[in-house]
């Protein structure tokens, strides 16, 4: 029976990478033939999500493609979502830090925007990320801010966050030691989970309940707890939970001396655990597993598990040195779009330099051509034209170069840059006027001067 449903959990399995390659498909086939940058971005970032559960790495490059193009058009959607998938794909990866820097990155745009989901769920985001690193007080820290927003917000946002923010909660106090903190936010997910009737977050919670359960030497609670959430996490073909679980029970009938049956679980640990590919679970009931049978005096098994501890190690070690280059390669392919994104800009800047400069040479010539032919038999609604033309051209230019210092005086404040430009048109308006008939009044005194000399 064991081996049927390890088999049905594996097809599952392949039908859902399946439909996500079907899905990737579609969505790169669109992305081959879309123009509008907005949603090439809005493609880039969806590709990027369905590689997310399974190849992390390219989801980042995708992700990162996305986060370039969206900033290059000032799409500020796209960058928060890019932002967001960045971020995720790099905490799969395991490079913490990193998740963090582009969650603080998203969190700032959020700031601005009037999406308190979207901010809610950046602060549990980070709040996510610092227990991953350890630093549970920042942890607790984003995590009530996250908690306060949508209970301030209400509605569809917290229907979403609620469970999510109050589980990390409680799995913040619990990885601290405090249970009896982590079981009030734990008995909160698992009333929302048997109210939604949803059997993935059921699995989560009622496994939570164990391991507190199992913090405060609770046995016969975590037992009742670890075997409810089982069938529920692998319906939900979750293999990980599935091996934390089977490993749960297996030290829980330990500490009961019901050594038959710790050893049944930790076995169905292992196995889970290698048909899987969850190294490190394999590593841990393995290591177990070699005490175990050390303990009850079977010591051929004894020193087969830790032989096999000692492979399983060394193969996990050099997972993780696989992991690191990858992330290594992955940051370096970034560091280099980074770059690329850089000397874009900058060239963006040589060329509106260039055409300022060039801007400069033509008013001049184009000043001087204009006294010029105020000198020759020429009609005079032209050479008004022409001097009209060559004042516009002056002031315009100047408010072009002011422009950029007024941006940066007001910070790209609206009202601050609409009061400036009224002043400086207050000033330059009358100015103007005062040159234009000063100038339009020697061109045509020019062009009578020379008319008279040139005249029998």
């Amino acid at each position: 029976m064991r081996h049927f449903i390890l088999f049905t959990l594996f097809v599952l399995a392949q039908l859902v990478i399946k439909g996500q390659t079907a899905k990737i498909d579609s969505l790169s086939n669109r992305l081959k033939n879309e123009t509008r940058d907005t949603i090439r971005v809005t493609l880039l970032w969806q590709i990027a999500q369905q590689y997310q559960s399974y190849k992390p790495d390219t989801s980042l490059l995708l992700a990162e493609k996305a986060l370039l193009l969206a900033r290059q058009i000032n799409y500020v959607e796209g960058e928060s979502r890019s932002l967001a998938i960045l971020a995720t794909s790099q905490y799969l990866l395991g490079n913490y830090p990193s998740a963090l820097s582009n969650y603080m990155l998203k969190l700032q745009i959020e700031e601005k925007r009037n999406s308190p989901r979207n901010f809610a769920s950046a602060l549990n985001n980070i709040g996510l990320m610092y227990i991953l690193l350890g630093e549970f007080k920042n942890a607790l820290t984003y995590l009530r801010r996250a908690d306060s927003t949508i209970e301030v917000t209400g509605g569809k946002a917290k229907e979403e966050l609620k469970y999510q923010i109050t589980n990390n909660i409680g799995e913040t106090f619990l990885r601290m030691k405090l249970p009896d903190s982590a079981q009030v936010y734990f008995n909160h997910t698992l009333a929302m989970a048997q109210k939604a009737g949803d059997y993935v977050s059921l699995g989560e919670s009622l496994l939570s309940q164990a391991n507190m359960y199992a913090l405060k030497n609770n046995n016969t609670a975590a037992l009742h707890y670890y075997h409810q959430a089982l069938p529920h996490l692998k319906k939900a073909l979750n293999i990980d939970f599935v091996c934390e679980a089977t490993m749960g029970i297996a030290k829980t009938f330990e500490r009961l001396h019901v050594l038959d049956s710790a050893s049944y679980f930790a076995k169905m640990s292992y196995e889970e655990a290698k048909k899987g590919g969850f190294l490190s679970r394999e590593l841990d009931a393995a290591f177990f597993l070699s005490q175990h049978s050390k303990r009850i005096n079977r010591f051929d098994s004894a020193l087969s598990y830790m032989e096999l501890s000692v492979k399983l190690k060394d193969s996990v070690i050099g997972q993780q040195k696989v992991k690191d280059a990858l992330i290594i390669s992955t940051n370096e392919q970034l560091r280099q779009a980074e770059l690329a994104d850089q000397r874009r800009k900058e060239q963006e800047a040589r060329n509106q330099q260039l055409q300022l400069l060039l801007i400069a040479i033509f008013i001049p010539i184009f000043f001087l051509l204009t006294l010029f032919i105020s000198r020759i038999k020429i009609n005079i609604v032209f050479l008004r034209f022409m001097g009209i033309i060559s004042l516009l051209l002056i002031f315009e230019y100047l408010t072009l170069l002011l422009h950029p210092m007024v941006i940066r005086i007001t910070h790209h404040k609206p009202i601050l840059e609409l009061l400036i430009f009224v002043v400086i048109g207050a000033c330059l308006v009358p100015l103007h006027h005062k040159l234009e008939h000063w100038l339009i009044g020697k061109l045509i005194r020019n062009r009578e001067h020379s008319v008279r000399k040139h005249t029998p």
